[in-house]
């Protein structure tokens, strides 16, 4: 028999569990707009609760220290305890995993949202916010064992529409929406496309051809992309539900002046023509001007279009220089 866990941790447990469900409540909520907000402070809430309740029950001392000293810092009166990423940071030791990457993104984007009204970055970080339930869920039951697990509380909302009606971008939420896409960027392509870090699904119609194999409107389907096989199983899927599209050449290519145009939209920061050719030059993606060999690129990021005779860039060429600007804090050229 497992043993009793001790009263403090219980209670930081039954904390957790609450704030979760609160989030989760408030975040399915058709009249709520201020879902999302609400829903990340309330998970970020419960993420702190639950790592504090992990070291409590593992009897590590999360809470700062003071200077040199082995005194604890206190506030009000209570000793001053690791905040998320901090207690993250602990647990995983691997900065890179994209649980952890997860949760340091939803701290910021708190941090980010926490003064401000901006119902139109919902649609942009359903994704991150549906794995931050899944990754809470996960380390409860691994730490807690299933008895305290919140699954049975929660339902699949349900939808009336395909589509949501566009929102106007204020200021305040552009400034948010360059944010998620800068921090998005600024990341590996392998912890972008893991479901640790964004949860990402298709809604499909079940069809059954007898009662029983109907009775269940919605079955979750797990892939785990790392899995060839069921990688490729996943691409199948996706090729079936793709919409039926006339081919277009060079899509997903830019001109030079759509590179300048996705860089400003990501990164708020205007760039040059002249910029640009110095920053072709100096990668060598293609050749100069004067070079015979127009073909002589670097395809990842570059590629001579023979038939405008100029030349078009990649969206790898793009989060390049983009990645550029916020390690090397460049300023306007």
């Amino acid at each position: 028999m497992a043993a009793r866990l001790p009263k403090k941790v219980l209670v930081l447990l039954e904390k957790s569990k609450d704030s979760a469900l609160l989030a989760v409540e408030i975040y399915n909520k058709p009249r709520t707009s201020f879902k999302t907000h609400a829903y990340i402070t309330l998970m970020c809430i419960a993420y702190t609760a639950l790592f504090h309740a992990i070291f409590e029950r593992r009897d590590v001392k999360y809470y700062y220290k003071k200077k040199n000293s082995i005194r604890y810092e206190t506030v009000d009166g209570e000793y001053r305890a690791w905040e998320l990423v901090k207690c993250a940071e602990s647990y995983y030791q691997q900065p890179s995993s994209p649980v952890f990457r997860n949760i340091e993104f939803m701290s910021r984007l708190r941090n980010k949202i926490e003064h401000r009204f901006t119902p139109e970055i919902d649609s942009h970080v359903l994704g991150e916010c549906q794995a931050f339930l899944i990754n809470f869920e996960n380390i409860l039951v691994k730490e807690f064992l299933p008895k305290h697990s919140i699954v049975d509380h929660l339902n699949i909302p349900l939808q009336i529409s395909n589509f949501k009606r566009k929102i106007p971008i204020t200021q305040d939420g552009q400034e948010v929406i360059d944010f998620i896409k800068n921090h998005r960027s600024s990341m590996s392509k392998a912890v972008r496309d893991s479901q640790e870090y964004s949860f990402k699904v298709f809604l499909l119609p079940k069809i059954g051809n007898h009662r029983n194999s109907s009775d269940m409107a919605v079955e979750f389907v797990n892939f785990d992309l790392a899995d060839k096989n069921q990688k490729e199983n996943f691409e199948k899927i996706q090729a079936l539900i793709k919409e039926k599209q006339v081919p277009v050449a060079n899509q997903g290519k830019y001109k030079p002046k759509d590179v300048l145009k996705t860089i400003k939209e990501r990164t708020g920061i205007s760039k040059s023509q002249n910029w640009h050719a110095t920053m072709w030059r100096k990668h060598g993606v293609r050749p100069s001007t004067n070079d015979q060999n127009k073909t002589k690129t670097k395809t990842k990021f570059c590629q001579y279009d023979i038939v405008h005779n100029d030349y078009i860039y990649t969206e790898d060429w793009i989060n390049m220089l983009v990645k550029d600007e916020i390690v090397q804090g460049n300023k306007i050229v």
